[in-house]
């Protein structure tokens, strides 16, 4: 098992103490062939049930499934590209049972919840693993407000289970989607469950607010998306741009979709990119703007951002620039001067730092 994209001297393991133990209990416990999985990582827990029958991965983030999907291949097992779920999409038959990662945002815990209590067969078992070091506290109290249940199991390899039966019908909706207040643009952005600075404007993106181009025209990406804050702001003060919105969660692309419709009507010309940076794109941008991730779930990582340091320049226009906002003591200047010729440092505060580099 590897993540995915591959990556020379990848540290990060495909799979975790939470795959083991929701395997080890798929193993000893299952009910029947039938699994619906949610939240897997790189497809440790989609290749196990689908050893054992009809087996569906529910998730939000575009990379988890290409990382599924090369695991499979990899191992001479390949997996149905169809049977892969995005949110709120519904199983075509019903599970036997449910195994589920639990996600790193406590609102797509939520939504995740209450869409297994709408959609899952009454008494259907769930097993919910994570480790022990991102629990949250509240676990068992949304469980129950969720599901009407829930229990806390052992401890194993620094992993817990936890476990519940569905109760078939709705308790609690769904979450309505988050309002992020932009207050210098008098904007209420929604963000589903899950995407980025959901609740408040990010700190790193409201700089980058303050340092955007003017005077641009042609074709622009706003990578990493989330609600398309950047984006959009962008958009409002160069009306003669076309932005692609781009981001490896459904949820992020569906939010930038919405509000792009909100603030600008519906038959916008505005474009959204689902998938990993800006692979699988033919255009070349004029700007684009970077407010990157170093995170790779819970772990810090800084190698997606370098790795969207090299999506950008490559599609970058003959003169165009890039604007990435970052903290301050991220080591980004070197790559990013490695790949441009030169980084220079547009804006900083005492937290941030905001770099501009131009495509000659």
């Amino acid at each position: 098992m590897r993540r995915w994209p591959r990556r020379r001297g990848e540290t990060l393991q495909a799979f975790d103490g939470a795959d083991h133990y929701l395997v080890r209990l798929l193993e000893e416990e299952g009910t029947g062939p039938a699994t619906l999985v949610i939240n897997d990582q790189c497809g440790a827990l989609w290749l196990s049930a689908a050893a054992r029958g009809p087996a569906w991965s529910a998730g939000d983030d575009w990379v988890a499934r290409r990382a599924a999907l090369a695991n499979g291949e990899d191992n001479h097992r390949p997996l149905d590209p169809a049977a892969w779920l995005w949110p709120r999409a519904t199983p075509p038959s019903p599970p036997d049972q449910v195994l589920m990662r639990l996600p790193k945002s406590l609102s797509l815990l939520e939504a995740q919840l209450a869409w297994l209590a709408e959609t899952v067969p009454a008494d259907t078992p769930i097993l919910l693993a994570g480790m022990d070091k991102h629990l949250p506290a509240q676990l068992v109290p949304l469980m129950e407000r969720y599901l009407g249940n829930g229990q806390a199991g052992h401890g194993w390899k620094k992993a817990r289970v936890f476990r519940a039966r569905a109760p078939g019908r709705v308790i609690e909706p769904v979450p309505a989607p988050g309002q992020v207040e932009v207050p210098r643009r008098g904007w209420t952005l929604s963000a589903g469950a899950g995407v980025f600075g959901r609740r408040h404007l990010d700190i790193g993106a409201r700089f980058l607010l303050d340092h955007l181009p003017r005077d641009v025209t042609g074709e622009a990406a706003d990578l990493g998306c989330g609600n398309g804050v950047l984006g959009l702001s962008l958009a409002a003060d160069n009306p003669q741009v076309r932005v692609t919105f781009c981001d490896v969660s459904r949820l992020a692309v569906e939010s930038a979709r919405a509000n792009a419709a909100a603030l600008f009507g519906p038959s916008h010309r505005h474009e959204f990119h689902l998938g990993h940076g800006l692979d699988g794109l033919e255009r070349r941008f004029d700007v684009i703007l970077l407010n990157p991730p170093f995170h790779r779930g819970h772990a810090v990582d800084d190698g997606v951002a370098r790795t969207l340091f090299r999506h950008a320049r490559r599609h970058l226009a003959p003169g165009g620039e890039l604007r990435v906002v970052a903290n301050g003591h991220l080591p980004y200047r070197r790559p990013l001067a490695k790949l441009f010729g030169q980084a220079d440092r547009l804006a900083a505060n005492d937290k941030f730092v905001i770099y501009r580099c131009v495509n000659d």
